[in-house]
């Protein structure tokens, strides 16, 4: 079997790891890596974290295009289309493996799906009604041949949507074993790596554009960084947006921000690898922002999220999660919130609607033993 992962950013590489680990050392299995999107941009980050040679083949596809705007970002997807089919055909893989929502998975599933390729989706069924990953990751599930919602309720919305059960199976979160087999570093080597002095008080910040809101994007993170700039006391580490519309101009501004105000106590990075994200995790107070990680990653470390804006809306919630709109008063209260004895004591590390953080196994082996032919045909099942 010719196994291809699929990877766009390094925080989707993060998740998958594991799973690719799994498949590397297996007989009679050849495992591919095709990194785009964000890995081919040099202003989000190197890709350093990414082990290269033995068994796994990597294969870099670049992307010129900036994604200043909604424009460039369509042609983005063009471009890795066009991009991902001539790698397909020179790996000619039997399965493709699809990880969450974003569009480049978008690009890489259309391609697959008019080569016949099998295509693997994890993540899907989820909700996220203020983005544009809402309706590529529900184009992604009606395109793939075998899925692996993270969560009951996804795993139902699946079968709501037409897919036939005998191909979709839930065993939980890969983030949650992602998390549980992370080799965390302690606060002395974060600091001396990244150059940074934790405070009394510390936080996370990652904010992505408005894909829906796209003209009060710039406006929203002034809002966001001058709430936070008036902090006293505390370390906010800020990490890059991602690669969506607009996400280039936000880094700018974001560097130009802290610069013009003179901000010691903010630091940005392009990128921190999973490795690192997650050990900070363990030494701050809570996180700021819209990303993903604030609901799914973010409450296993039994902190506080504030998540901002609609772009989250209709994921599985947890009580330290703080639902926040986009003003310098109801941030400044959320921030409030998050501190106060009450709050941080109904915080609990439960997550089990994500399962047992034993997914890894139980996905490698479904997709070793499943019987690809049996449902190569996509037949919608109404209810």
């Amino acid at each position: 079997m010719k196994l291809c992962f699929i990877s766009t950013s390094r925080a989707d590489y993060g998740t998958l790891k594991s799973l690719i680990n799994q498949f590397i050392y297996r007989k009679k299995i050849k495992t591919h890596l095709i990194l785009t999107g964000s890995h081919s941009e040099k202003i989000y980050g190197s890709s350093s974290e990414i082990e290269k040679g033995g068994k796994l083949k990597i294969h870099k596809i670049n992307v010129k295009s900036k994604n200043y705007n909604d424009k460039y970002v369509a042609k983005s997807f063009s471009e890795i289309s066009t991009k991902i089919t001539d790698e397909f055909k020179k790996i000619s893989p039997d399965a493709v493996v699809i990880f969450g929502d974003r569009y480049e998975m978008l690009a890489a599933t259309i391609s697959a799906y008019i080569l016949k390729i099998n295509i693997i989706h994890i993540a899907g069924g989820e909700k996220t009604s203020g983005s544009l990953d809402e309706g590529f990751r529900h184009c992604i599930t009606k395109l793939a041949n075998l899925h692996f919602p993270v969560a009951a309720e996804y795993k139902k919305r699946l079968l709501q949507m037409g897919e036939n059960p005998k191909t979709v199976f839930n065993y939980g979160s890969l983030n949650y074993d992602k998390i549980k087999n992370n080799k965390f570093l302690g606060k002395k080597n974060l600091e001396k790596d990244l150059k940074i002095k934790f405070k009394r008080k510390n936080l996370v910040l990652t904010y992505h554009p408005d894909t829906l809101d796209i003209e009060n994007t710039i406006k929203n993170l002034e809002i966001l960084l001058l709430s936070i700039s008036k902090l006293k006391d505390t370390l906010i580490i800020i990490t890059s947006p991602n690669a969506d519309s607009k996400g280039v101009l936000m880094i700018k501004f974001i560097k130009k921000f802290i610069q013009r105000k003179k901000l010691s106590n903010i630091v940005f990075f392009k990128s921190l690898g999973s490795r690192k994200y997650l050990s900070i995790l363990k030494f701050v107070d809570g996180v700021i922002g819209n990303s993903s990680s604030g609901i799914s990653e973010v409450p296993f470390f039994g902190i506080g999220t504030i998540n901002l804006g609609d772009r989250q809306n209709g994921r599985i919630l947890v009580p330290s999660i703080i639902n926040c709109d986009i003003s310098q008063n109801k941030i400044k209260k959320a921030i409030k919130l998050l501190y106060s004895k009450k709050f941080r004591s109904n915080i609990q590390k439960n997550m089990k609607h994500y399962g047992t953080g034993k997914s890894v196994k139980k996905i490698a082996n479904k997709i070793i033993s499943f019987n690809f032919k049996k449902f190569k045909k996509k037949e919608f099942r109404d209810l």
